[in-house]
């Protein structure tokens, strides 16, 4: 006991206040509800994606191009417009918020 636990997740997306929201309430239930939670917005690199994950972003690309751009969502625009180049959004600006957690 005694020890302090935190989670942060790290994706492409920029952050999306209601969306990120939607996945603590999801994942972050009942007794789970209280521990702190953080995003940090990471990289997208298509040549260091496994096969498997390759397949899955093309496949959600190839969906999500049939859409009218003007509906999409902030993830969605943030996937068409990576596309296949190298992107790197990490920021040491992310982790401020999760020091001054541990901090407290």
């Amino acid at each position: 006991m005694g020890k302090k636990i935190i989670v942060f997740c790290c994706g492409a997306s920029p952050y999306e206040e209601n969306a990120f929201e939607q996945i603590k309430e999801h994942n972050l239930k009942d007794n789970l509800a209280d521990i702190p939670a953080f995003y940090c917005r990471g990289a997208w690199n298509m040549d260091k994606m496994s096969f498997k994950d390759r397949t899955l972003c093309n496949l959600m690309r190839k969906a999500v191009a049939k859409k009218d751009p003007a509906d999409y969502e902030m993830w969605e625009k943030a996937l068409m417009a990576a596309g296949d180049n190298k992107c790197d959004w990490t920021d040491k600006k992310y982790i401020e918020p999760i020091i001054e957690c541990i901090k407290r």
